[in-house]
């Protein structure tokens, strides 16, 4: 998400040292990851589009910053999914230091934050949020743990005692000799990584970000992140945002190839900074999701047009990764501004706003939502901190979304031409069926503007009654192939509309 999970909060500003790299991915699944019988249902799955495609609303919990229980998320899955939610995600579900990156630095990965709960409380909230349609993600480091681990230190003991087989040890790079190559798949900028001397051990071993780095050309490391991923699928997630990620064909039997295969239902696989520029080569890795603009906090597709940094042709190009995602089975993503910097939003949890929250952030989601992008809040700390006003009107525009397919990510998307005004912008939906179509129009502008559309070549019936899918009840007559409409301040309508006889 906009660098939610950012290891910047705590860890400097790394975030433009973290360009992905571009190197096509071609690699096999290893034979220790082989495939089970589980993934034929997978294979079988009747569907022309993912579970993905077919739902919208997210909601980001800093569960181990934040304590969040498990149990209490569980009670609270009726009234999120009623609020238009439809996808929780976790920064992260694995037991992380609270106070290094907000707790994704990982010290044991095969147990849940103590305050959060226990493991049979998430794998209850995961059924439960299955049972009602909902789907469970998570950001996920799986490429080093913290050398306060218990884990580490046990293998620390071992390799002092001469042990050099045992799981623990093998799980990690060990050297005596610091002159030594790094290893070439490097998860981070090159600052981060480095040969680390350990007193305990009496050798070095490879050290990134926090801790002992995960070495993907050795078999031990190799097959601890295949244990540690299998482990998390099996509790029942639907997805993963890696933390960092290199389209490296080394990388991709535990980005792609384990989760696809291990367990049957449709995963959300994406990296942590990925773009809409970078796409080509995320989809030929295998990735399913992007960020539609960019991984950033505060900037998104719709605060560009607020801002005057796009017109409505630029936003038009930007939407238009939607379109390339759609086609190709995948989805982008982005959050409504938000951030997660500890020294100036955790603590005093002082978040971004619009200049009009109220108004802005419902025109944001009715933009973001209503174009096919999977959208929600990156911060539930922050979510439950807006107006009464704010959040009725914003998950009112997610409730109206998910209540109608052709609003869905599955939905196709095509431009409307509103006339010259920069601020002014329209666009139609239809649903994957082919059946249904909606024709979203918005007021960028802080004043109220009067917008003229031409619904020639469209495909809009230009006599008709069109439904009022947000505010209920009717929308303005079009009477004719120039349909002209009247909007305030950041204003939008969207409307259910017939298609031409």
């Amino acid at each position: 998400m906009p660098d939610f999970r950012r290891k910047t909060a705590l860890c400097g500003a790394l975030g433009l040292t973290l360009a992905l790299s571009l190197t096509v991915a071609t690699g096999e699944l290893p034979a220790s990851a082989a495939k089970p019988a589980a993934s034929a249902a997978n294979a079988a799955k009747p569907r022309s589009s993912s579970d993905f495609q077919n739902l919208n609303g997210f909601m980001w919990y800093y569960n181990t910053y934040f304590g969040y229980k498990f149990k209490d998320i569980e009670k609270d899955l009726d009234n999120l999914k009623h609020r238009g939610i439809r996808v929780l995600g976790f920064f992260n579900p694995y037991y992380g230091d609270k106070n290094t990156c907000d707790g994704c630095s990982p010290l044991d990965f095969y147990a849940v934050p103590p305050q959060n709960g226990t493991m049979k409380d998430w794998r209850k909230l995961i059924a439960a949020a299955h049972r009602k349609g909902m789907k469970i993600v998570a950001y996920f480091v799986n490429i080093y743990m913290d050398e306060k681990s218990e884990y580490f230190k046990t293998a620390e003991k071992q390799y002092a005692a001469g042990d050099r087989t045992s799981r623990e040890v093998s799980s990690f790079h060990w050297t005596t000799d610091p002159t030594e190559p790094l290893p070439t798949l490097r998860m981070g900028p090159p600052s981060q990584a480095s040969w680390r001397y350990s007193a305990t051990a009496g050798a070095y071993y490879y050290r990134l970000w926090f801790g002992p780095g995960f070495d993907f050309d050795l078999p031990g490391n190799r097959a601890e992140v295949e244990r540690i991923e299998k482990f998390w699928l099996d509790t029942g997630l639907d997805g993963f945002m890696w933390d960092v990620g290199r389209t490296d064909p080394r990388f991709k039997p535990f980005a792609v190839d384990i989760p696809t295969t291990y367990t049957s239902n449709d995963k959300w696989l994406t990296f942590e900074r990925t773009t809409g520029a970078g796409y080509a080569s995320f989809l030929q890795f295998g990735l399913n999701a992007w960020f539609n603009y960019q991984d950033d906090d505060t900037v998104n597709d719709y605060s560009r047009i607020i801002d005057g940094t796009i017109d409505a042709n630029g936003l038009e190009t930007a939407l238009s990764n939607t379109d390339t995602a759609r086609n190709a089975g995948a989805t982008t993503h982005t959050w409504s501004i938000w951030g997660d910097e500890a020294e100036t939003n955790l603590d005093p949890h002082v978040y971004p706003t619009y200049p009009n929250d109220d108004v802005m952030r419902v025109q944001e989601a009715a933009l973001l939502a209503g174009s096919g992008i999977l959208y929600g809040a990156g911060m539930y700390d922050q979510y439950i901190r807006w107006s009464r006003t704010l959040k009725t009107n914003w998950e009112k525009v997610l409730r109206t979304v998910n209540a109608n397919k052709e609003l869905l990510p599955a939905a196709s998307r095509t431009r409307v031409p509103a006339g010259t005004d920069p601020k002014a912008y329209a666009m139609r939906r239809t649903s994957e069926d082919g059946k249904k179509i909606a024709l979203l129009i918005y007021n960028f502008d802080s004043t109220t503007k009067t917008t003229t559309l031409d619904l020639t070549g469209t495909g809009i019936n230009p006599h008709q009654m069109p439904k009022d899918l947000y505010n209920g009840g009717r929308g303005p007559a079009i009477n004719g192939t120039s349909y002209t409409i009247t909007l305030p301040a950041y204003g939008f309508k969207i409307l259910e509309v017939a298609p031409a006889s």
